[in-house]
């Protein structure tokens, strides 16, 4: 999927520069632009995947580990896991609690769902509008939620 994106990407670069250089009617422009800020949108996404992807793994691997040193020691898991076998399991727990990019990913949704309430009819009459664009600015900073 990544080099099918990454083709992708390439494809639209490529024809924004084409259109650029062939037409000179401004809505030939204004579609190369288009094209063109889809491909960088599109590449963002990816890199934005890619993050995720990567801390999901690393997720996994210390369930994994923490799941072995329990499964290995079940008959004796109160009194002779030891000192070791406890480092184990609070360092993979440890591991899974810090993912800035799946935290970054969350608050640009919610962010977003901020914005589409920001649209709806009645916040418009209530000229509420400015406290969904507080509260979406909040929220991709990472604020309280």
């Amino acid at each position: 999927m990544e080099s099918n994106i990454k083709g992708l990407v390439a494809a639209g670069h490529e024809m924004a520069s084409e259109l650029k250089a062939e037409c000179g009617a401004v809505d030939m422009r204004s579609v190369a632009k288009l094209i063109s800020y889809l491909a960088t949108q599109l590449e963002v996404q990816l890199v934005r995947a890619n993050a995720l992807a990567a801390e999901n793994a690393l997720a996994r691997k210390a369930v994994q580990a923490f799941c072995d040193v329990v499964g290995d020691s079940t008959e004796v898991i109160c009194e002779e896991i030891g000192r070791d076998g406890v480092l184990v399991i609070l360092e993979a727990m440890k591991a899974t609690g810090n993912m800035p990019a799946t935290d970054a990913f969350l608050s640009e949704v919610r962010a977003q769902g901020v914005e589409m309430m920001r649209e709806h009819p009645s916040i418009k009459l209530c000229s509420l509008t400015h406290i969904c664009d507080e509260l979406a600015a909040q929220l991709r900073k990472g604020g309280s939620q």
